[in-house]
């Protein structure tokens, strides 16, 4: 009966060199965040553009908040889009 715990030790050896999903790894795939990025990014600019339109119609408390939202908008779906798009080079 001693060779039971062996086998069970090879067979967790044998089996380690196989890559295990890491429990802190994210599951959402490289392509998606590209996808998500520029999604982001695509809202950023309709938001500068209405921002510009409430510019033009003369109501530039709005429009301030549009230009400002659309902006940090368009460069956090930048960042996304880049750092995952770096992350699909390396692998």
């Amino acid at each position: 009966m001693p060779l039971r715990p062996v086998a069970v030790i090879l067979r967790l050896i044998m089996n380690d060199s196989e890559k295990s999903p890491q429990a802190g790894a994210p599951s959402i795939s490289p392509e998606a965040v590209i996808g998500i990025g520029i999604t982001v990014a695509e809202l950023g600019l309709l938001s500068l553009l209405l921002g510009g339109a409430e510019l033009m119609r003369s109501v530039p408390e709005i429009a301030w908040i549009w230009l400002t939202l659309g902006a940090g908008l368009v460069v956090l779906g930048g960042l996304a889009t880049t750092s995952a798009w770096r992350k699909k080079r390396r692998d």
